[in-house]
């Protein structure tokens, strides 16, 4: 049967210190999972967030029976550390997803002509084109849609059963290779929503060539530029209803496989 903390002994230092255990790997998680750590909102409010979950989930994980409690500042430093990474390569792993579809769009602006538009994004503090914000947005709000982040919590609360509080995570082969598929995953993310457009434009850009060589006193340089935009954004509005099922479908496995690995 599950130990209830009791409201006599809810602030000894054994509860507090498990508390504090629980929040600091729900806030990495926080800080590197997909849309938590894009959303435009006050550190504030994600740390009082973070603390609600941990509020949530606190009694779910209070009865640790591989738990010590530290007996020294540097060792419950050591364990928050830990504990921070653990929620935090939790929120990396699955914040892949949107890196892959942000590889998609930069490999279709290139194509399309339109990397010259690489900005920063403040949203997540790294440089994309306008056609990868493009898809991150639907990407977040695909993975909104289909309840991925409550499978992501999930994932979380049955990492406090496959890596106890207080004990050092040790990976072993199967874990370190579930690892590298999540991360193949997302090559075949950003290539299997580019692939489809980038073949087209691959076959405009080879028709293009064969007229210039057809007719060499054209400008082609100024014709492709154009072209290659409009058909691009046509290929995006056409296969956008494909591109919504295949990331749908991919999330949900996904998210799936990152569960698997506290099983």
């Amino acid at each position: 049967m599950t130990q209830i903390p009791s409201l006599v002994n809810l602030l000894s230092p054994y509860n507090i210190v498990i508390y504090m255990l629980v929040f600091t790997r729900i806030t990495g998680l926080i800080i590197s999972a997909p849309f938590f750590s894009s959303i435009q909102a006050p550190m504030m409010t994600k740390i009082w967030f973070s603390a609600t979950i941990a509020f949530i989930m606190y009694p779910l994980v209070f009865a640790s029976k591989n738990f010590i409690m530290p007996h020294s500042m540097p060792e419950f430093i050591i364990l928050l550390a830990i504990e921070f990474l653990i929620g935090y390569l939790i929120g990396f792993v699955a914040n892949l997803i949107i890196e892959g579809v942000r590889m998609a769009g930069n490999i279709l602006s290139i194509q399309m002509g339109l990397s010259m538009s690489e900005a920063l994004d403040p949203a997540t503090g790294v440089s994309s084109t306008e056609l990868s914000r493009v898809y991150i947005y639907l990407t977040t709000l695909i993975f909104l849609a289909t309840g991925a982040y409550q499978m992501l919590f999930i994932a979380l609360n049955s990492s406090f059963s496959a890596i106890p509080m207080g004990v050092f995570p040790i990976l072993d082969s199967n874990i370190i290779g579930a690892f590298m598929g999540l991360f193949a995953q997302l090559f075949k993310i950003a290539f299997g929503v580019a692939l489809p457009i980038f073949s087209v434009l691959l076959i405009s850009d080879i028709l293009l060539g064969l007229m210039s060589k057809m007719m060499p006193q054209m400008n082609i340089y100024m014709v492709a530029i154009p072209v290659k935009i409009y058909i691009g954004l046509f290929l995006l509005l056409a296969f956008l209803g494909a591109t919504n099922a295949y990331l749908q479908e991919m999330i949900k496995n996904y998210m799936q496989a990152i569960n698997l690995l506290f099983t």
